[in-house]
Order: C-alpha cells, then sequence, then structure tokens
C-alpha cells in the first residue's frame, strides 16, 4: 500500500517485459565495472536503504563482463524481448536458474541469426522503487553481469515470435547461502549482426534457509456487467451473459477457482434474474445457483455499481438504491403452480429468502422476511399460499442475499473526497474501499492495507500489486502471464523483506471495467500462493489487521464537469418523483427513473470512450419530454364578450394513465377577474375542456391569460401558456339595444301589418258592396 509514482501507472506486461533499442544507437562493445565501481555502488546502495542483501561474486563471475542498454519504451513497430523464470519464480541455493526468454519480431524486417546474452542484476532489489527502477530503467542503465550467451535458433521472420529455454547452471547464477533472500533482477539482451535489437527484463526471488514472515494476501474480484443505459437486465442478454462461454460464466469461474478471493457482486444481476419469474433464462437461474453455492466471501456493490463517490459529490446526501421493481413485474410469471414437488437438495442451501406473500392489487411493498435457505435461488411461495394465487415479489425479495458483509463499499479508484465519507457513513458503510491514489504514506516500510478514516476503517488497494496481478490474470499467453506473476511475486518478496518483524496484509482488486478477460485469476493467486512469502487471505484478514498509523486519507475529487453532469440527473429525479404526483399509480414512472439513474451512473461509464456524457443528455431529453406530457392545447385569440362568460380551454395528457391537475389562470391585467383554480382529471392518451369563469372588470382591450397546471402539492408543471384574449365588455350594452330596437321593430313592424290588412279588408269589403248595390239599381223589374 504505497503511494506509487506515474511509473506504477504503466501496464505491468510493458515493465517486466521488454525495452526495444533502434539498431542504430547500440553496438555489442560493453563497458567492464571495475571492483572499485562496484564497491561503491553497492555501498552506497546499502547505506541509502539501511540494508540490502549482497551479491557474493565467485572468481568465475569476476571475471565476466557487465553491460548497460538504452531503455526505450516498446512499440508496436519494434523488436520485443521478454524473460521470465519458466517454472516458478523462486530459486534457491544448488538449483539452476530456468529461464523462458522470447522475441516478439514486430518489425518488417527479418531478424538474423544472433544470440541472446543472460544478466543478473548487480545488486538485490530490496525496495519498490528498485523493483520499478529495474523493469522500467533509464537510459544507459546497468543490465548487470553476464551470466551466459546462447545462440538464437535461426532467423525470425517478421511479425513472428520464437522462444528460447536458457539453462544458467546453478554456479554460474553465483549465489550462495551467504546471499540474503529476497527479489533479484534478470536481462535478456537479442543481439544480432553485432547490433542490440531489445533488452528485456524481469525478476526471481532467491530463496534460501531464512526466516520469512509471509504477507497476507486479500483480493477482491468484481462481477458486473457491461455498462448499460437502463436498471434491469434484459432477459437476452442475460441468457448470453451466463451461457457457458457468457462474461457472467466466465467471471464466476474465474472467482470459484479462487475460493480465498472476495465477490463484490452488483446487485443489479440478481434482481435481474429474479424480476422474470418464471420467465427467467434456465442459464440463469443456474449461475444464480451456482453463486449461492461458492464458498467465497461476498458483499454487494452498488446497484448497477453506481458510483458512490459520484453520488455523494453531486449532492446525494445518502446513497441511492431501487424504490420498486414493480412495473417490471409480469404477475403471470409469479402463479404458484397447482402442483410443486418438493427439490431435492444437490447442493448447499442457497441464502434466497421466502418470497413474502403480496397479492397482485398490493402497492406497498411489505417488510422482508428473514432469510430462509431454499434449494433454488428463484422466489418460492410461502407454504400459506393456495396453488394458482399469484405471489408477486418484494422489492426486498428480489434484492436480498446472504452477504458475508453490506457494511463496505466500493468507490471508483482514486477519487474519493474527504465529505463523501459522511455521505458513505450516513448510508451504513463504515468501510471504505480506497486506492493508493487516495492515501499518503509518510513511512519506507509497506503497511497494513487496513487504514482509520475519519468515519470508519479503510482498505487501501495497493494499486502497483494489483496492476501486475491484473496482467496476470488477463494474459492471453503463458509467457505473458510467467513475466507478470513473476513480478507481482518480487514485490511480494520485498514487502516481506523489508520489515520481517511485522505480520501485514494487502489488498489486491481487479478492475470492474476489464473483468472480461480476467480468466487466469486462480491461476495467478495459486501460484502466489505457493511461494514461502505470501499466503491467501480471506477479507476478514484485512479488516482485522491493524490500521496504519503512517498512512493518512489524500482527499481528491471527480472531474467538475462529471460531477455538474451527475447533478443535473440526480435534480431531474427529483423533479420526475414531483411529476409523477400527478398520476393514478407515481411508481410506475419513479421506479423505473430511480434504476435507470442507477445505471447513468455506473462505474464502467467512466472511460473516455464510453458516451457518458452523450448518454446523459439523452435521459435528460427524455425527461424533460415526459415531464411535457400533460399540456393546455388552447390558444388565442378569443373575443369575449360581456361581462361575465365562461372560457372553455383544453387540456391533453399524453401519457399511458390518468392525471389529476390544477390549472391556474393569471391575467395580465385587471379588465379581466379570473375564478377559482380548476382542478380535473384528464384520462390516457387523451383530451379534456374545462370551463373557466371569467369577469369582465374595467373596460374594454388585449388580454393575455397565462394558465398554469400544477401538482396537487403546487409543483408547476412546465411553463405557463399564453392565450390571448380581446375584452369588449361594452359591447353587451350596445347588442343589447340594438335587440330592444329589433324588438320593438319588429312587433310595431306587425301591428302596422295587421292595421293596414284590416283596412284593406274593410275597403275591399266597402267596395263590393257598392258594386252590389250599383248591379242591382240597374236591372230592369221583373
Amino acid at each position: 500500500m504505497v503511494a506509487e509514482s506515474d511509473s506504477a501507472h504503466r501496464p505491468a506486461l510493458t515493465a517486466a517485459a521488454c525495452t526495444a533499442v533502434p539498431p542504430t544507437l547500440r553496438t555489442q562493445s560493453r563497458r567492464r565495472l571495475r571492483p572499485i565501481t562496484a564497491f561503491l555502488v553497492g555501498f552506497l546502495t546499502l547505506a541509502s536503504l539501511v540494508f540490502a542483501p549482497t551479491l557474493a561474486l565467485t572468481s568465475a563471475q569476476a571475471d565476466t563482463k557487465n553491460s548497460t542498454v538504452d531503455g526505450v519504451a516498446t512499440a508496436t513497430d519494434a523488436v520485443e524481448v521478454t524473460v521470465s523464470p519458466t517454472n516458478a519464480p523462486e530459486l534457491s541455493p544448488g538449483q539452476d536458474l530456468l529461464l523462458t526468454v522470447t522475441v516478439h519480431n514486430n518489425t518488417d524486417a527479418a531478424i538474423p541469426l544472433g544470440r541472446v546474452d543472460v544478466y543478473l542484476a548487480d545488486l538485490a532489489l530490496t525496495t519498490r522503487a528498485a523493483l520499478d527502477s529495474w523493469l522500467r530503467p533509464d537510459e544507459d542503465a546497468n543490465s548487470g553481469e553476464q551470466l551466459v550467451s546462447v545462440r538464437t535458433a535461426g532467423i525470425i521472420p517478421t511479425g513472428t515470435s520464437t522462444s528460447l529455454s536458457i539453462t544458467v547452471p546453478a554456479d554460474s547464477v553465483g549465489l550462495t547461502d551467504q546471499n540474503a533472500w529476497g527479489a533479484r533482477g534478470i536481462a535478456a539482451i537479442l543481439i544480432a549482426d553485432d547490433v542490440v535489437h531489445a533488452e528485456g527484463r524481469g525478476t526471481f526471488v532467491w530463496s534460501q534457509s531464512s526466516a520469512i514472515t509471509p504477507v497476507g494476501l486479500a483480493s477482491i474480484l468484481p462481477i458486473t456487467t457491461p455498462e448499460s443505459t437502463t436498471g434491469l437486465i434484459t432477459s437476452k442478454a442475460l441468457e448470453s451473459y451466463t451461457s457457458s462461454v457468457g462474461l457472467l460464466s466466465r467471471q464466476l469461474d474465474a472467482a470459484i477457482d479462487a475460493p480465498t478471493t472476495t465477490i463484490a457482486i452488483d446487485p443489479q444481476i440478481i434482481a435481474s434474474i429474479r424480476v422474470l419469474g418464471t420467465a427467467a433464462p434456465a442459464s440463469a437461474v443456474a449461475w444464480l445457483d451456482r453463486l449461492a453455492g461458492a464458498s467465497n466471501d461476498i458483499f454487494p456493490l452498488s446497484y448497477a455499481d453506481a458510483d458512490i463517490a459520484l453520488q455523494a459529490q453531486a449532492g446525494a446526501a445518502t446513497l441511492l438504491a431501487p424504490t420498486s421493481f414493480d412495473p417490471a413485474i409480469d404477475p403471470s410469471r409469479f402463479v404458484i403452480p397447482t402442483a410443486t414437488p418438493s427439490p431435492e437438495v444437490t447442493t448447499e442451501p442457497t441464502d434466497v429468502p421466502t418470497v413474502s406473500s403480496r397479492t397482485q392489487t398490493e402497492t406497498t411493498p411489505s417488510p422482508s422476511p428473514s432469510p430462509t435457505p431454499t434449494p433454488t435461488p428463484t422466489p418460492t411461495p410461502s407454504p400459506t399460499v393456495e396453488p394458482g394465487a399469484t405471489v408477486i415479489p418484494t422489492t426486498s425479495d428480489l434484492l436480498a442475499w446472504n452477504y458475508t458483509s453490506t457494511a463496505i463499499g466500493w468507490p471508483a479508484a482514486g477519487q474519493v473526497a474527504r465529505t463523501d465519507l459522511n455521505v458513505f457513513a450516513a448510508s451504513g458503510l463504515t468501510t471504505t474501499i480506497l486506492s493508493s491514489g487516495n492515501v499518503e504514506q509518510s513511512d519506507f516500510f509497506t503497511p497494513n492495507t487496513a487504514v482509520t478514516l475519519p468515519t470508519g476503517l479503510g482498505l487501501v488497494s495497493d494499486t502497483v500489486l494489483s496492476a501486475a496481478i491484473r496482467a496476470a490474470a488477463e494474459a492471453t499467453t503463458e509467457d505473458d502471464w510467467r513475466v507478470n506473476v513473476s513480478e507481482a511475486a518480487a514485490l511480494l518478496a520485498i514487502v516481506s523483506a523489508e520489515n520481517p518483524n511485522s505480520v501485514r496484509t494487502l489488498l489486491v482488486t481487479f478492475d470492474r471495467s476489464s473483468a472480461t478477460s480476467a480468466t487466469r485469476v486462480g491461476q495467478t493467486l495459486a501460484a502466489l500462493d505457493t511461494t514461502a512469502w505470501s499466503n491467501a487471505a480471506p477479507l476478514q484478514s484485512a479488516l482485522d489487521s491493524t490500521p496504519a498509523t503512517t498512512v493518512s486519507f489524500q482527499d481528491e475529487a471527480i472531474d467538475s464537469k462529471r460531477v455538474t453532469l451527475a447533478r443535473s440527473v440526480l435534480d431531474r429525479e427529483g423533479a420526475i418523483a414531483e411529476f409523477s404526483t400527478i398520476l393514478a399509480d407515481p411508481v410506475v414512472v419513479t421506479a423505473p427513473a430511480r434504476l435507470d439513474l442507477l445505471a447513468l451512473l455506473d462505474t464502467s461509464w467512466t472511460s473516455p470512450e464510453s458516451g457518458w456524457e452523450d448518454q446523459v443528455r439523452a435521459s435528460l431529453a427524455a425527461s424533460f419530454d415526459l415531464m411535457h406530457a400533460v399540456t393546455v392545447t388552447t390558444r388565442g385569440p378569443i373575443i369575449v364578450v360581456g361581462s361575465k362568460v365562461d372560457l372553455r380551454i383544453t387540456l391533453n395528457n399524453a401519457l399511458d394513465q390518468a392525471v389529476t391537475v390544477r390549472a391556474e389562470i393569471v391575467p395580465s391585467n385587471g379588465r379581466l377577474v379570473v375564478g377559482e383554480t380548476l382542478e380535473t382529471t384528464i384520462q390516457p392518451n387523451s383530451a379534456q375542456a374545462v370551463s373557466v369563469p371569467l369577469s369582465a372588470a374595467v373596460g374594454n382591450g388585449d388580454v393575455v391569460l397565462r394558465v398554469t397546471l400544477f401538482t396537487l402539492n403546487g409543483t408547476p408543471l412546465g411553463q405557463p401558456a399564453p392565450i390571448d384574449v380581446s375584452v369588449r365588455a361594452d359591447w353587451e350594452g350596445v347588442g343589447a339595444s340594438i335587440f330592444a330596437i329589433l324588438v320593438v321593430g319588429f312587433f310595431g313592424f306587425g301591428i302596422w301589418r295587421n292595421i293596414a290588412r284590416r283596412r284593406r279588408e274593410r275597403a275591399s269589403e266597402a267596395s263590393a258592396s257598392a258594386a252590389q248595390q250599383k248591379l242591382a239599381a240597374v236591372e230592369p223589374d221583373v
């Protein structure tokens, strides 16, 4: 647990593999170290390091040549050389040193027949800094004393690799019982046509009969899935991940192969399998059974592996957790079969609690019962539930597991601020896993992993050691694996030897963002456990170790841009929660929103190429559309004639469930007086017209009515909608007068017409009578 230098962040394979050298820069000639020079270098090094084992030189070794080589960073178009012990990183007196040297020709030209010279470092590697300097040398670094020279088998064509098995006789090694045990450096230099093409460096551990205090090595292996924007893993993805060669199967295989390693699992995986009920893929159910039967200690990560440091720095008072899975549950998948045979227990009892009986109509999760061992990890009904009944699992049921501890928090490496620790503690996390970049060390010796924090206990992962072990676990070839295991073994030997009177426990962690390729976890940890200076230890040993007094917490912070974006999605979730109060069933919106928020805070999104910023902005845009799904569709202009009218306003609901809102209308001036605020319910995917009583107050003119929708708690839903209204209050009197005139005119005209008609009738009757009388007067008497 040492705060590493910049070079410690380089890939471990590069560290132990090779240093390529342009052919034009090097020749075969090497200067010989004079005895007095070697003595002075050794003496000064011993004095600076308090003590250091010396390399006893036989007379034969005194006559061998020392060599130097320029250190050049490895490139993809260069020649690379790796060197590592063939069988084990440990060498004892009387044993030959068996080495494997591999040459990788990545250039566009063949390498002619040449030789490989093997060198031993002049001094033992007694400090972590010395190991780093040996594996990552500066220019003109001394390669040590030559042991043997071996001819290559032939021409090495371009784009190919060749391996040489080299045996250095015990007498040529030159180490005896008088040499203190510890890490030693070896180098292999490829020379062809009198030109040095490349140098590779490695290590082994000289082990004789000295008393050794082993270092306890605790390890944590995460089981996670790739980043996603949704808070539940789909059935199709689960089927792929849990197949025989799937991601989760490979991760669980690695954990089971290393029974002392502690599993840190994303609870999202467990919940995603269980929430599918009887529709869960068979491979996923079997995978959950295997997890339950694993002997490893296990603790939960944050749901969806949401970065707890990012949550804290974005303003969360306590860490977030799922609120409900009800919207994702299909009740038909949780029907109790009519006949359920008693399953035969073939594995250790799992840790899944019996699902509490909860009918489909219930909306409030009931308290989770105490864990009850069952032979299957899928939710099983209570014996009191009748066959054919639907039993919906609660949130606690879906997340429950028999964890070794639930008080451990694991934030992203090197990004924890001091104030974050208070949020962790308020959320029940009393132990925080930190990286070396989050602490400062004031002492030379490597201390215990445990450190006292202001709010509890910290476990500091050794970043340099973790890098070497991760590289070994992810190695794709035996050659790469040997190189990195040798570096890890040398580092553990240095820690053991630097303070042999102190029993210490170190912690290494595997990277959750690259766990897909860690297929050699068990092989790597088993190889280190076989050494005399390292013992595999459970996580409890790290928790029980004496906290280091020479290590203090170093305040760090996440990039401000990232924190700002995280704060925006946290604030938006709060707005969604308030918006959802208008819904008939708020959980339908709030539960998925919380799960998706946690998925966006996944630590896997920290890689620059992940596109996290784009996903956050897409999430904000989607939530904006959700919160603007209830709108006012009425627009002006509207003419209001009269002193009192009812204005009809149309409200639209684009959601799939009914909403209840309050509409508040505020006029821009005093020409209109609006009645009381209206409360109305709008059915799903429909529009609803509401009547608003208006009263004209002063004169005529234009008024803008600003219609704002509110939740029943008084939170506004979006911006006010303006409606242009033209008020013509005096038109009511003019209209009444005109109407009265028309009525009087109408009736007057009717009366006049009746009088005129009657006059015409009388005149007609008089005319007819006169004509008749005249006719009678002119007729002769008969």
